[in-house]
This record gives C-alpha cells, sequence and structure tokens, in this order.
C-alpha cells in the first residue's frame, strides 16, 4: 500500500494541546470531495491525516513518548469502504517492540503483519499482568506460611521476586502505548535511561537467580553439599550483586560514549555484550547442570533395576519442566533467524509467549502445583474451618441454654400467676 502522509507537517508544528483541538476541528473538513475517504483522527497520542480508502498511512513514532528516529512508524489503515481498520486503535507496535527490545522491528506493510503486530502487542502486555499477578500471590503464600521457610522456598522467594521486578518494568513500560496515553516517562531523559537500566538489571538478576537454582539442585543432587546449610551470602551475591557490577558497568560506558536520547537503538552497540555475554555463559552453565542431573537419576535408576517405562516418563516430564525453570529455553530464542512470512510470525509469537509467560510457569509450578505449598495451605483451610464451626456449634449452644432459661422463667412466672 503507499505511504500517504497528507498533512503530517502542519500536525506536527503545533503542540500537542492545540494539535488535539485543530485535529477535532479538521475532522469532517479534509475529505476534499473524495469519496470514500477515512477522516482526519485523533488517537489520543497525535493527529492522522485524513486518508483515501484501501490506503495505509504512516508516520513517525510520537515526539510525545520519546521517538525522534524517523525509520520508527506508527500506521493506521482506512479500509475499502471509508473507515479506520480497528477503529480509534493505531498501529505503535513497531514502536512498542523498539521499547521492549531496543531491536529495529520488521517493516509492515501488509494486514498480515499488522494482525501479527498487534497479537504480539497484546500478548507481552496481557500475559506480563498475568504473570505479575501469579507471583505476587505466590510471594505472599511463601511468606504467610512459616512451614515453608527453608532454604529451598528461600531461593524459590528471590527468583520470583526477580521475576516480580522484570514484569513491573515490563508493564510500566509498554502500557503508555497499549493505553494510547499522551504523556509518558519517555518525556524525561534521564527517567527513559534510569527505566532502561532496571529494565537490563532485572532481566540480569533474573537469570542469575535461575543459575542459582540450578546450582542449588545440582549441588543436593550430584554432589551434595548444601546437605546441611546452603550459603546464602553466595547466593545474594550472585543473584543481586552480580547483576550490579554488570548493570553498572554498562551504564557507565553507555552515559560516556553514547548520547543519544533515551539510549535508542541500544542493542546495535557493541557495548550490549557486557550484557549479553553473562547472560549466555549462565544459560549454557545450567544447560550442563541440567545435563548432568539427568544422568545422574537415569544411573541411580539402572542401580536399583527401576528403569521400566513409568520411571522414564517420569524422569522425562521432571526434565521438560526444569527446561522454562532453569531458562534454557531462553536459548532457543536469542538470535532471531533469517525467516520469513508463516514461521517468521511463529517464531515472533513463540518468543513473545514464552518471554510474557516465565512468570506464570514458576508460579504454577513452584507454587500452585506443589504438593508441599498445597498441604500446606489445605491443612490451615481445615483448621479455619474447624474454627469456624466450633465458634457456630459454641454460640448455637449459648442460645440454646438461654432459651431453656427464658422458658423455665416464664413457665415459673405462670405457675406464681395461678395462685
Amino acid at each position: 500500500m503507499p505511504l500517504y502522509n497528507m498533512k503530517q507537517d502542519r500536525c506536527n508544528r503545533i503542540s500537542m494541546k492545540q494539535f488535539h483541538i485543530q485535529c477535532q476541528t479538521n475532522i469532517y473538513n479534509d475529505t476534499n470531495g473524495v469519496n470514500p475517504f477515512c477522516p482526519e483522527l485523533w488517537d489520543t497520542l497525535q493527529c492522522w491525516a485524513a486518508t483515501p480508502a484501501n490506503t495505509t498511512i504512516y508516520q513517525k513514532c510520537p515526539e510525545s513518548i520519546g521517538f525522534t528516529h524517523s525509520e520508527l512508524l506508527a500506521h493506521r489503515t482506512c479500509s475499502p469502504n471509508g473507515t479506520w481498520l480497528h477503529g480509534d486503535w493505531s498501529n505503535y507496535s513497531a514502536c512498542l517492540k523498539h521499547v521492549w527490545t531496543g531491536k529495529e522491528p520488521p517493516e509492515i506493510h501488509t494486514s498480515f503483519d499488522i494482525q501479527r503486530a498487534l497479537i504480539l502487542a497484546y500478548i507481552y502486555f496481557i500475559m506480563s499482568n498475568i504473570s505479575l499477578i501469579l507471583l505476587l500471590i505466590t510471594m505472599f503464600i511463601f511468606c504467610y506460611f512459616r512451614s515453608l521457610h527453608c532454604s529451598r522456598i528461600s531461593i524459590h522467594k528471590n527468583l520470583v521476586s526477580s521475576f516480580i521486578l522484570r514484569f513491573i518494568i515490563f508493564v510500566i513500560i509498554s502500557e503508555p502505548y497499549i493505553m494510547r496515553q499522551n504523556t509518558s516517562y519517555r518525556n524525561v531523559d534521564w527517567l527513559c535511561k534510569s527505566m532502561t537500566i532496571i529494565l537490563q538489571y532485572s532481566a540480569l538478576a533474573n537469570i542469575f537467580w535461575m543459575f542459582v537454582e540450578g546450582l542449588f539442585l545440582h549441588n543436593r543432587i550430584v554432589v551434595s553439599v548444601f546437605n546441611t546449610t546452603a550459603p546464602f551470602k553466595l547466593f545474594y551475591f550472585i543473584g543481586w550483586g552480580i547483576p550490579v557490577v554488570i548493570t553498572a558497568s554498562w551504564s557507565v560506558i553507555m552515559h560516556y560514549y553514547y548520547k543519544e536520547k533515551c539510549w535508542e537503538k541500544y542493542t546495535t552497540l557493541p557495548f550490549i555484550f557486557i550484557i549479553y555475554v553473562p547472560i549466555i555463559v549462565v544459560l549454557l552453565t545450567n544447560l550442563i547442570f541440567l545435563i548432568n542431573i539427568i544422568f545422574v537419576l537415569v544411573t541411580k535408576l539402572r542401580a536399583h533395576n527401576t528403569m521400566e517405562s513409568a520411571q522414564i516418563r517420569k524422569a522425562i516430564r521432571a526434565t521438560i519442566v526444569l527446561f522454562p525453570l532453569l531458562g534454557i529455553t531462553n536459548l532457543l530464542f536469542f538470535a532471531e533467524p533469517g525467516i520469513e512470512g508463516t514461521w517468521k510470525s511463529v517464531y515472533h509469537i513463540a518468543n513473545a509467549v514464552l518471554q510474557s509467560s516465565q512468570g506464570i510457569f514458576v508460579a504454577l509450578l513452584y507454587c500452585f502445583f506443589n504438593g508441599e505449598v498445597q498441604s500446606v495451605i489445605t491443612k490451615k483451610w481445615r483448621r479455619q474451618h474447624i474454627s469456624l464451626t466450633g465458634v457456630i456449634q459454641f454460640c448455637g449452644t449459648g442460645v440454646r441454654q438461654k432459651l431453656n432459661q427464658s422458658s423455665k422463667y416464664h413457665t415459673e412466672k405462670r405457675k406464681l400467676g395461678s395462685i
């Protein structure tokens, strides 16, 4: 479809408030007699010029939310019958993907590309919110029940905390685009850069706590080092301390050597390998841990002559569960392959689902589907039920006693009155 930028220069010269007023004034005055024709539209972020039917109009991602690069384009499509496709919704998916990943978005020229971008945007936003809710419930359960306080659950709590931080930043970053707000943290350069720093730190902390999970599990099964007390000072340094050092180093270099507003396109710079290399090393180490764990489990099963099909299936299921919990599935999507068409859509959607649903996997497998947690919650519910039943029975007994006393009183009174 042709690029149609009619009246964009006029729109971009006026302020946001004037922009809105002017756009509303011109909504029904810009068709110039051409029919069908989509009218000029204000989408709460910027003005879209009146557009002929069956045409896609492109313009830069709005400067009001911190974008300055002309190659980052938002777009709307005027359908053949002269109405805007998707109503008041404008496609800022390219802008949104750039904010999430720092990577250059793919070109969007067809309705198929538009649908794919729309699906990706809402997958990230909706599933991140679901992950955040489940993780907050998980953290409450882990903290509330004292019988769950042990080394393993303490490591789980730190992993959940890193996920919570990551998804909070994820939601904050994506929310202005999904909700089409005209104000954003991206208007303030230092705040925008701070959000980018926190995003990188949360990703690193998340990966390093997955490493701690793998290290703890590996040493419990293979080496039996932590049978007494787990070295939590070491774990805290690995999970929270090392990401601080890495992120601080990257931030200082970016501050002095990259002056671009909001550090746009930061993933295209060689400095990003300060972040990427430790992540790759950690994920590969977790993969080695997992292979070693599987080898030890299979060896133990063989030693006890229990290599039956049921045992093998159970070992396979446990292995599949550990893949996302140790972050190993991230290796599948670390580099984007040079594919096009349907397979490219499958790749992007699978990556979006994986990235935004990791919190759901952790909450379900470490908490909601955990037999120990289910047992504790069941016992708590039974105690509450028994306690409530006892109170009701006690109150009922007291009421019956009072009714009996009252009945006796009235009976005696009637007897005295009859004398």
